[in-house]
């Protein structure tokens, strides 16, 4: 994705589904995280619930509590059986400084969100640090490099 002429690139990892491998595979999903999308199902509220240990996961792997978070409430189209009301995970993304999103991975009428997501995410995260992306031109990946420091004159 291309934002104010720079290139930032989001990989997602989805930390849930097949749980028996999640526990061994912890330490890898949080190394090198710059940003959190915690998803929640709206239609079970059991999801959201589990939403604080989550959070609390992230804060025992080091994640600091400055770190890009954002909250989004899923299958906002199945309104008859939603659990979650909007009220609700707005006040818990409040309390936990998170913009909240309920969208639809299915539904193409109730997705409109998914683009405002990812460049919530991007503007998020490329105000988070001052960091300079540059990407070579044969490979896929970018590598971040600190913003260089003023010269510092010496007067000794």
């Amino acid at each position: 994705m291309v934002m104010e002429n720079n290139l930032i690139k989001i990989q997602l990892w989805d930390t849930a589904g097949q749980e028996r491998f999640r526990k061994s595979m912890v330490q890898h999903y949080y190394r090198n995280v710059h940003a959190v999308v915690f998803v929640y199902d709206m239609t079970n509220i059991a999801s959201f619930h589990s939403l604080p240990s989550w959070i609390e996961e992230c804060k025992q792997h080091l994640l600091a509590n400055d770190i890009p978070r954002i909250l989004v409430g899923n299958k906002c189209d199945l309104r008859s059986a939603i659990q979650v009301p909007t009220d609700l995970a707005q006040k818990f993304a409040d309390t936990h400084s998170m913009p909240l999103f309920e969208t639809s991975a299915k539904n193409p009428n109730d997705n409109d969100h998914v683009e405002a997501i990812f460049m919530t995410l991007a503007h998020k995260l490329k105000s988070h640090k001052p960091l300079m992306l540059s990407q070579p031109p044969d490979r896929d990946e970018i590598h971040i490099k600190p913003e260089p420091k003023p010269a510092v004159t010496c007067w000794c």
